[in-house]
């Protein structure tokens, strides 16, 4: 089918990279609702170099709607090591937490963060901010208090820091009707419990082809939610290239998207989707399938 008579290009897009000068944060990109079409905002990219996180004046600031951060580490051979420590800060009384593993941040609306600081950094790592809302926008905090020491469990703060526990995700994992093996490691990020609001995300590496995804990969399926499925490229250097061949069929017509680049593929809900999966790998790339209101069924 040539691709101007594809019905489904608009939930299956390139992701467009760019270069940033924001301190460390040097490649990514921002997804607005516009981009997305929901009301939800992404922001996604890679920090190369230690140093202050954000933009000056670098001080608390709260949002009105929910939030996920997630800091994740890019050594495919053991995802979950982040390479670098990050210091950040958390709450009213500032608290601040020592980030070394790949890990989440659950922030409700209304609750202050940052400012954080890569301290040291001896591999570059990806970070992701997830926000449940049409648009991004901050209020300052303005305080007196500043950064303390390295918290503990124990610190009032501690239930929204979520280190990611990564299983390995082998032939046979869906069961008998699926049992190609991606070569990966996958984890689940569930928000409710820790910070009152439904959010889930899996998050998957892929290091081998061919590879399928899910109990019935031949079959497509719905979800009752919105899902925004991110399939990533690992090369720190150039973002943009997933590094495979990823093919996905959407909408009753099984219309077939095949691509080699980063993308992401956003299902309304109850758009039929799949089957697909890798059909050729270079690199290990990464697949982020984010449930911003819940519900990963």
């Amino acid at each position: 089918m040539p691709k101007s008579a594809m019905k489904y290009d608009n939930l299956v897009k390139t992701i467009p990279i760019k270069d940033y000068n924001e301190g460390g944060f040097r490649q990514g990109v921002e997804l607005d609702k516009k981009w997305l079409g929901f009301d939800v905002y992404i922001k996604y990219g890679c920090y190369w170099t230690a140093g202050k996180m954000g933009k000056p004046p670098y001080t608390p600031h709260v949002h009105d709607f929910d939030q996920v951060l997630l800091f994740a580490g890019s050594n495919m051979d053991d995802i979950g090591d982040l390479g670098a420590e990050v210091e950040f800060c958390l709450g009213d009384d500032l608290e601040t937490h020592m980030i070394t593993t790949t890990t989440a941040v659950a922030i409700p609306r209304g609750v202050p963060h940052f400012p954080a600081t890569v301290n040291i950094m001896n591999r570059r790592f990806f970070y992701y901010e997830i926000s449940m809302a049409s648009k991004y926008s901050e209020k300052p905090v303005h305080t007196d208090k500043k950064p303390g020491p390295i918290v503990g469990f124990r610190a009032a703060t501690r239930k929204y820091i979520l280190p990611l526990a990564f299983l390995r995700k082998g032939a046979w994992h869906y069961g008998p009707t699926n049992r190609d093996d991606g070569g990966g490691q996958i984890a689940f990020i569930r928000t409710k419990e820790a910070a009152g609001f439904d959010f889930v995300m899996l998050y998957e590496s892929m290091q081998r082809a061919p590879y399928r995804i899910g109990p019935e990969p031949d079959k497509p399926h719905t979800h009752p939610t919105t899902q925004i499925m991110c399939l990533l490229g690992t090369d720190t250097n150039d973002l943009t290239a997933l590094g495979a061949d990823f093919e996905i069929c959407m909408g009753k017509e099984q219309e077939r998207h095949t691509f080699n680049k980063s993308t992401a593929v956003l299902t309304p809900p109850h758009i039929p989707h799949w089957p697909g999966g890798i059909i050729k790998l270079d690199k290990p790339m990464i697949f982020a399938d984010i449930h911003p209101f819940g519900n990963e069924r």
